[in-house]
C-alpha cells in the first residue's frame, strides 16, 4: 500500500512532498505534522513509548536519531505508511 512517486531527493506520499535523504530516510517531523496532525515532540513519544502512557509504535520499523532529540528523527519512507497505520488506529 505504497502511494509513493520518486523525484530526484523527493517522494510524494498521499499528494505531499517529503524530502528523503541517500539513506531513504525522511525527517519525522513532516510525517507528524503533515499526516498526524501533531507536532514532533508529541508524536515522537510514540516510537519507543518510553514516556508512560504512550505505546510503543515503532517496534520493528526503521528509525534515525534518539526520540528524546525529536528535531532529528528520520523514519525510513518504506515505513511511513505503516507508522501512519499504526498511529491512527491507536487514536480510534
Amino acid at each position: 500500500m505504497n502511494n509513493f512517486e520518486a523525484s530526484n531527493n523527493y517522494i510524494k506520499f498521499e499528494g505531499k512532498d517529503l524530502e528523503v535523504d541517500s539513506e531513504g530516510f525522511v525527517f519525522f517531523g513532516d510525517i507528524a505534522r503533515k499526516f498526524l496532525n501533531s507536532q514532533c515532540q508529541y508524536a515522537s513519544r510514540y516510537i519507543d513509548g518510553a514516556i508512560e502512557g504512550y505505546p510503543k509504535l515503532g517496534d520493528d520499523l526503521r528509525f534515525k536519531g534518539e526520540t528524546h532529540n525529536y528535531h532529528n528523527i528520520k523514519i525510513h519512507k518504506d515505513d511511513v505508511a505503516e507508522f501512519i497505520r499504526r498511529y491512527k488506529e491507536y487514536q480510534q
